[in-house]
């Protein structure tokens, strides 16, 4: 990874350690979260490697709620190198209502083969809690925003974009849940969008194995560069309070 593409993101990485706390009440209220981290390796007569891993903070005092978010994926195939990509995401909400609240978010992207160098962008907006169960929930959000990005071919872009976002998990018995989640990203020179869906069984009361397949596509990338790229990965969860 070049310094130039750690400057661009960093930004939007380290944020949120410095603003988050800020703006959440001082207080002691519940933080909670998920550690995933998932590995595979080959030899013979070929060689490849892949390892992911992924982080979820999450605090709330209300009314305020703010959420982090840290992936990255890296994979290489006889000694080349086929995945590298970083996410970092800041989201702080504000409830208006037991259902409906406002939205603030930070996100930088760092994908090598995705065509573009970064993409980062700050977004805000109205989010509604539309469906809430003992077996699950279903949360909508949507909002303009501003997008800056670098393609590989080493054109900047800068442009006002719309985000909108879903999330949805279901409890499917007392050890396995499914969910999915869904950002769509849509300005001018580019729409981003990003699908993680998933299925999790508990191991023990902290532990569970997680079963889940990523789908990232940009509608507008350099010649040579595919739009669509798809992961699979089998985790291992660590959930804590």
């Amino acid at each position: 990874m070049q310094s130039r593409h750690l400057l661009a993101i960093t930004p939007l990485v380290v944020a949120p350690l410095f603003f988050g706390p800020a703006l959440a009440e001082e207080s002691d209220g519940p933080w909670g979260g998920s550690a995933e981290f998932g590995a595979t390796m080959s030899t013979g007569n070929s060689e490849s490697s892949s390892l992911n891993g992924k982080l979820r903070i999450t605090h709330e005092s209300l009314p305020w709620e703010n959420k982090f978010r840290l992936e990255a994926h890296q994979a290489t195939e006889d000694g080349d190198e086929t995945a590298n990509r970083v996410l970092g995401e800041h989201e702080t909400n504000y409830a208006l209502t037991e259902r409906d609240y406002l939205f603030g978010v930070l996100r930088g992207t760092y994908d090598e083969f995705s065509g573009y160098d970064y993409q980062a962008s700050a977004a805000a907006g109205y989010g509604r809690k539309i469906w809430i169960s003992e077996k699950g929930y279903w949360d909508a959000e949507i909002g303009p925003g501003v997008r800056v990005a670098e393609t590989n071919d080493d054109v900047r872009e800068t442009n006002v974009i719309a985000r909108a976002s879903s999330g949805f998990e279901y409890r499917l018995s007392d050890t396995a849940r499914f969910n999915q989640d869904v950002t769509v990203l849509s300005g001018s020179d580019n729409t981003e969008v990003e699908s993680v869906t998933g299925v999790s069984t508990s191991i023990t009361d902290t532990l569970a194995m997680k079963l889940s397949y990523t789908v990232l596509h940009n509608t507008d990338v350099p010649a040579d560069t595919e739009n669509t790229d798809t992961y699979t990965s089998i985790n291992l969860v660590y959930d804590f309070e």
